[in-house]
């Protein structure tokens, strides 16, 4: 990794300095005034490798001047030719993924082979999809009018973009999350300002330089590194139109407050507590990989990993062994090195939070079968733990983790299983394991989370088409798909009446022949029995207002649609 982060710059093009500021990169508007600094601390060693300066309120105020008048431009390209520009931002990532999967390990500690899987891999997955679908999502989307009275209109929705975007995206996937986001947004025709996390500043900077070097607009796309308490200011600066933010529930609270205040749009992703539910046909084989994996991979900080296992007493104590026999197979050390499964946490903050929650449910009964101690070693390592049987409301069980720990609960039944897995407030996703279609079906119906998954874990990330959303306290609003990329616009609903009237058909005046009209609509429209709505056909017929102000063709048409 040294030969990639040097005093001067990195050959992914990131300025790195030991022990100095650097000036926060803003799109290409010039270097700006240091205020703060924000460190950037190798988690493997626990040791600081980069300082730069973080952007503050005038910063804020600088880049969403700066961002506005590139949208002014950007909001009038073609979608054809803002699709030709994310292809040539994949061209860059696929060129340079070996440089990005290292700056990943570097800073936040996921192993390099995972990064490029699991962050590579689905950014270019996603870009590739925008590239070939976003144009659906864009062009305005008929209606038929299903109303007889507004049946020779032309409805249609129209989308526009909102103008500028703000994303504020976590250190848990630091890389492909605000990746896609800040793609979706430019392909819909915004401007984009990112704040990444402060813990991994450097792969939110990465990506504002690959968009430079794709050659979008100079100021399109600003990423701002600060502050908690500087994103406040920027998720409430009037001149951003709507906020994307994945992070705590907490954060998700303060964000919604101000912005309902204002009131602006909101889409969130926050916490989770994901359950796996494994019933007694499952494959234990395929189940134990599949539940180890998913609970530990990143180091159990993605936020789609598995934080709690409930399991039937029937096959209990075969899948505890084999759980065990998998996750005494696991290498933790050097994300950096290609036999590496599980790199160190995030934090010194994030261990001891880790570290707290598994010591209190040990110490409340239960059973330590794996891990559960803090290792003598640069870093902020922690082993791959296994709890049996933990408190149901202990913080391992009601709260989110984030860490390499999998808390294994023995029950009666799959009913009480299903249970129990519902019994958060956090709700992101969650996976059933069964050999049965009827259990499947079972599962995927009870099973109340965003995302619900039988016999794997941790796909619908990777797959672009897949809309998602977050159930009770994880989240509002759509990501991915066609549905997520129409978050990025405005919808409007448009209609043309192409029939030439005496004006509208319940317009002024008043008089006896609309009161014949709305008593013969009543009675088409809404009559119990037949001769009722016969009666307000002839009232219809008899009523001038209606023979000159609606097409003739439309009862023919309704006519049409009832014996279809």
């Amino acid at each position: 990794m040294d030969n990639v982060f040097n005093n001067d710059a990195n050959s992914s093009g990131v300025p790195v300095s030991e022990g100095r500021p650097v000036p926060v990169q803003t799109g290409g508007q010039g270097e700006v005034s240091p205020s703060r600094v924000l460190q950037c601390t190798d988690p493997a060693r626990g040791e600081i490798f980069h300082e730069l300066t973080c952007a503050g309120p005038e910063e804020v105020d600088r880049a969403i001047n700066a961002a506005t008048l590139a949208w002014a431009m950007w909001r009038g390209t073609d979608i054809k030719e803002r699709l030709i520009a994310l292809k040539r931002l994949a061209g860059l990532i696929k060129k340079q993924a070996p440089i990005i999967a290292e700056l990943i390990a570097r800073e936040m500690g996921r192993p390099a082979s995972e990064a490029m899987a699991l962050e590579i891999l689905p950014a270019l997955d996603y870009l590739n999809y925008l590239v070939v679908h976003a144009e659906d999502a864009y062009v305005g989307r008929p209606i038929q009018p299903r109303h007889v009275f507004h049946t020779h209109k032309r409805v249609h929705y129209l989308y526009e973009p909102y103008g500028l975007i703000a994303i504020v995206t976590p250190y848990s996937i630091p890389f492909a999350l605000p990746l896609a986001q800040v793609a979706a947004a430019l392909a819909m025709g915004n401007a984009v300002l990112l704040k990444p996390s402060e813990l991994t500043p450097l792969c939110g900077m990465k990506i504002g330089e690959l968009c430079r070097q794709a050659g979008l607009p100079e100021g399109l796309v600003q990423v701002l590194p600060m502050k908690k308490e500087d994103a406040l200011f920027l998720v409430s600066h009037p001149g951003v139109d709507k906020i994307f933010v994945t992070g705590s529930p907490e954060t998700g609270r303060q964000v919604m407050a101000i912005a309902g205040c204002i009131p602006k749009p909101v889409v969130l992703s926050l916490g989770s507590k994901n359950p796996a539910v494994v019933a007694n046909d499952a494959d234990l084989e395929r189940t134990a990989k599949g539940v180890v994996w998913g609970a530990l991979v990143s180091s159990g900080q993605h936020c789609d990993s598995i934080e709690r296992v409930y399991v039937t007493e029937a096959i209990a104590s075969r899948f505890v062994e084999k759980v065990l026999v998998e996750v005494d197979k696991l290498v933790t050390g050097n994300p950096m090195d290609a036999t590496v499964d599980l790199g160190p946490l995030i934090s010194a903050w994030r261990r001891n939070h880790v570290h707290s929650q598994v010591t209190e449910a040990v110490a409340r009964g239960g059973q330590l079968l794996r891990g559960g101690h803090l290792p003598d070693e640069p870093g902020f390592f922690y082993p791959p733990t296994v709890v049996l049987n933990p408190p149901a409301d202990c913080r391992l069980m009601r709260e989110e983790t984030l860490g390499p720990v999998i808390p294994i609960t023995v029950v009666d039944s799959l009913e009480r299983a299903i249970f129990l897995a519902n019994e958060t407030d956090f709700s992101l996703s969650g996976s059933g394991w069964t050999g049965s279609s009827e259990k499947a079906e079972r599962l995927m119906v009870g099973l109340q989370a965003g995302v619900v998954t039988i016999n794997d874990v941790l796909w619908a990330p990777s797959e672009p088409a897949a809309s998602r959303a977050g159930y009770r306290m994880s989240g509002l609003g759509q990501l991915q798909g066609i549905e997520g990329l129409q978050e990025m616009c405005r919808r409007r609903l448009v209609a043309y009446d192409s029939h030439a009237s005496r004006g509208p058909l319940f317009a002024y005046p008043y008089d006896r022949d609309q009161e014949q009209l709305v008593k013969g609509a009543m009675d088409l429209l809404h009559g119990a029995t037949l001769p009722k709505r016969v009666r307000g056909l002839l009232r219809l017929l008899t009523s001038k207002r209606f023979r000159t102000r609606v097409p003739g063709r439309l009862l023919l048409l309704r006519s049409k649609r009832r014996k279809k």
